[in-house]
């Protein structure tokens, strides 16, 4: 309930639903993203086919959160990185992901009506919104040639990720596993034969494809060669297919070590927690954002997985790790950093114009992109690394710095994360060895 609260906080009541925000209103990043958005739909239909008091109450949030994502879609079904609280397309980078996310988002609720037994008004107009959107997915951003999902941005919002990254293709098949239970449950399978036809299958394909000597890969480069970095995407065959909505994921070997690949290498040696990639500033796509630390989400996105998998010993260590970190209203951040971290940062890239080059490279931003939202990103950037310079004294008294607070992101996985926990402990105390033995 203190999680929804604060969702709550970072929603806007508007005409056209409610703009469920990143963070606070008043904050640095004012816009509704599809991505964060879609995050929040997988908490609020575990919610709405819980027994839980607060099901009415998520039911009643996802339904204006859909509106809302609804109301933003392209007449031609496209939806971007960002939306102002007046539904504007504030996005600056290409993001393939948003068509899946925004799809996922309208399919929970729909699915959340049937289970409530609501009937939508407007239901004929959301399943057009579903089909519009996947037809201009598979049009714009499908490679029938190579079976996979081409992207250019998603979740790191750079060229890290440009090609078929294991984040964009698993955020699609959920997706098309979304569109079935759609067409079963509203009678309207004939509407997306195309993709029923491209389902099949799509899952042994991915699972070849980002696989490779015993664990996953995060992506194929646009020419073909194998990234083999670490980076917290390599647990999106968990994310996108966990026990929220459909329940697909199987425990292998290869995640497992995917599991322990990302732990070795992108857990925080000073702060805990993981971060999301390895800082190699050097890299043109690699973004520091203000120094190098642990991103809370992705931490508390690894606690649910063991907590799904009936680790509740490492799940709640890892929730005693956040919890150290969080506000004195009991916020949670986006990431954090050391201040000698972010004193290397300024130095560094932001002094030297670095930062600049990487944040605005033309390859990544969308087409036809005013310069006059470039400048309101970079003064949005400049105000927060001079409000931390002149809160420098307090800054070094914390020994870290805290960004995006509270992020509702933060919050959602959070409260997955507690509700994982609450099954397990009572998976564990009702059937000692049956959880274990299924998710095997």
């Amino acid at each position: 309930n203190k999680h929804l609260d604060i969702i709550t906080q970072c929603s806007i009541d508007t005409d056209n639903g409610s703009a469920l925000l990143a963070t606070l209103p008043d904050s640095r990043y004012p816009y509704v993203y599809p991505r964060d958005s879609a995050s929040a739909s997988r908490l609020l239909y575990k919610i709405v086919i819980s027994p839980l008091k607060s099901s009415d109450i998520a039911y009643s949030i996802l339904s204006k959160v859909a509106r809302f994502i609804l109301y933003c879609q392209r007449e031609d079904g496209y939806w971007g990185q960002r939306y102002s609280i007046n539904g504007e397309d504030h996005g600056i980078y290409k993001q393939e992901d948003n068509a899946a996310h925004g799809t996922t988002i309208l399919c929970r609720y729909l699915l959340a009506a049937k289970h409530k037994n609501i009937s939508i008004p407007n239901v004929d107009k959301i399943i057009e919104a579903i089909k519009r959107a996947s037809e201009y997915s598979l049009n714009n951003y499908y490679r029938s040639e190579i079976h996979l999902f081409y992207s250019t941005t998603s979740i790191h919002e750079s060229a890290i990720e440009e090609g078929y990254s294991i984040w964009v293709n698993y955020a699609y098949l959920q997706m098309l596993r979304l569109i079935e239970r759609i067409g079963r449950s509203y009678g309207v399978m004939d509407k997306f034969s195309i993709e029923m036809e491209l389902k099949e299958g799509f899952s042994a394909t991915i699972d070849n494809f980002f696989s490779m000597s015993g664990r996953y890969v995060r992506r194929l480069k646009p020419n073909g060669e194998i990234d083999l970095r670490p980076d917290i995407t390599l647990m999106s065959p968990f994310y996108f297919g966990s026990g929220m909505d459909i329940d697909y994921f199987k425990k292998t070997e290869e995640f497992v070590n995917s599991i322990k690949f990302i732990e070795q290498h992108l857990w925080d040696p000073d702060l805990g927690m993981l971060q999301r990639y390895l800082p190699f500033i050097e890299d043109d796509n690699t973004h520091i954002h203000a120094g190098n630390g642990p991103w809370l989400q992705y931490t508390l996105i690894l606690a649910q997985y063991y907590f799904y998998s009936g680790d509740g010993e490492k799940g709640s260590e890892l929730l005693e790790i956040v919890d150290k970190y969080k506000s004195k209203e009991g916020y949670l951040c986006e990431h954090l950093t050391t201040i000698d971290r972010f004193k290397e940062f300024q130095k560094l890239e932001w002094e030297t114009g670095k930062d600049f080059e990487k944040e605005f490279s033309p390859d990544i931003l969308t087409e036809g992109l005013p310069y006059d939202r470039i400048v309101e990103e970079l003064n949005h950037m400049k105000n927060a690394y001079d409000l931390i310079k002149n809160m420098s004294k307090d800054i070094e008294n914390n020994s870290y710095i805290t960004f995006a607070t509270p992020l509702m992101w933060s919050h959602v996985e959070y409260a997955i994360a507690l509700m994982l926990k609450l099954e397990n402990e009572l998976s564990v105390a009702d059937f000692p060895a049956v959880k274990y033995t299924n998710k095997q």
